[in-house]
């Protein structure tokens, strides 16, 4: 047939490639899951982290002013004397997260949706974000820009396991202009953009929901820099020569499978309680009922370290590249899960986990041989 031409494309062609990896098993319903392997090989070191900081309801971190501060639900805390936590602000709805942004200031974002400049030459000042923005994950600054990452334009922050067995791709990127107020977009459909940082050739962000890192280039085009994570990647802070990168939950083929089955999903959403969902979580364990109770995770009551489990601890050294260079983990029977930030400050790496409310922290100096 001379001249006849198949052209592949256009949504009813995507739809049909989106069937056809359902049924092989392939591509985006693929239930395999990267091993933990190179730099990414499991270790003990949050567990066995010298300094323990307890904080219940610990979420996010950052250095601002030489200062180490901590978000735990409606406040922010600093660390005094490198041992205690101290209050040092309140606020009215939930804390989603804090930045540090230009000349010095805090950035605040709550679950209200509000964004608030605390310091620095603002004093205080506030923001408030378009009616969809409620989902605010994570901040950045660029001189005086600053840049939000919003997770789920319809689900909050505290609902992310929901937004994740909805197969839901509705994140987006923003970028505010303190002095003027002017919010634009500058990404949307995106899989819960957890984390951001700029570089000298763009912003990156981590995709969890698609378990990677990509770049907006100041040309505005799209790069993926790091794929197929063996985690959930949330928030991502600069280092010495690098970044981290916290992996809030691991993967697991488990959850792959369910991912790809939309009427068990619905029906375990509606009538099971969340705590017993297969999903994964900032801590499990705590309850016969949950998943995931047989030989293979326990042997006469004790959790096996190398389980797979729905919760567990990671953050991981970045180089400028963004490419792994060393691994912090706390394993399935670790006391340091759910790890929701990390960040250096006075030669130590702090590591928020949020599952075990407590804040743990390893000197540098003890990762120089693992890099």
């Amino acid at each position: 047939m001379d001249g006849l031409q198949i052209v592949l494309g256009g949504p009813m062609t995507g739809g049909l490639i989106r069937r056809l990896n359902n049924v092989l098993g392939r591509g985006e319903a693929a239930v395999t899951v990267p091993p933990l392997d190179g730099a990414l090989r499991p270790n003990r070191m949050l567990d066995e982290a010298g300094s323990r900081l307890p904080l219940p309801g610990v979420d996010c971190l950052a250095v601002v002013s030489g200062e180490l501060l901590a978000s735990a639900r409606n406040k922010v805390y600093v660390l005094a004397e490198g041992r205690v936590w101290r209050s040092r602000s309140q606020y009215e709805a939930e804390i989603t997260c804090i930045a540090p942004v230009a000349d010095g200031a805090l950035a605040v974002a709550l679950a209200s949706g509000e964004i608030i400049l605390d310091g620095g030459s603002f004093a205080v000042r506030r923001f408030r974000a378009p009616e969809n923005l409620r989902c605010i994950t994570a901040i950045s600054a660029s001189g005086p820009d600053m840049f939000i990452a919003n997770g789920s334009a319809t689900n909050s922050a505290e609902d992310w396991q929901i937004d994740l067995l909805q197969r839901n791709a509705s994140g987006s990127i923003w970028r505010i202009e303190p002095e003027s107020g002017r919010i634009t977009r500058l990404a949307s459909g995106l899989g819960y953009p957890a984390g951001l940082a700029v570089d000298s050739t763009g912003l990156v962000y981590s995709e969890a929901w698609k378990h990677r890192l990509a770049r907006i280039s100041n040309a505005g085009n799209t790069q993926v820099l790091y794929a197929d994570l063996p985690g959930y990647p949330g928030r991502l802070a600069p280092a010495t020569e690098g970044y981290w990168l916290s992996v809030f939950a691991p993967r697991s083929q488990l959850v792959e499978f369910v991912l790809r089955e939309p009427a068990y999903r619905a029906r375990m959403v509606a009538e099971v309680p969340r705590p017993f969902w297969i999903a994964p979580k900032l801590r499990s364990g705590r309850s016969f009922y949950e998943p995931l109770q047989g030989g293979g995770v326990k042997r006469l009551g004790l959790l096996k370290p190398w389980a797979p489990a729905m919760s567990a601890g990671l953050c991981v050294k970045l180089d400028s590249a963004f490419q792994p260079l060393v691994s912090l983990h706390s394993r399935a029977d670790g006391t340091a899960h759910g790890v929701t930030a990390a960040v250096e400050y006075d030669g130590r790496v702090f590591a928020a986990a949020h599952g075990d409310d407590v804040v743990v922290s390893v000197a540098l100096e003890d990762l120089r041989d693992e890099e």
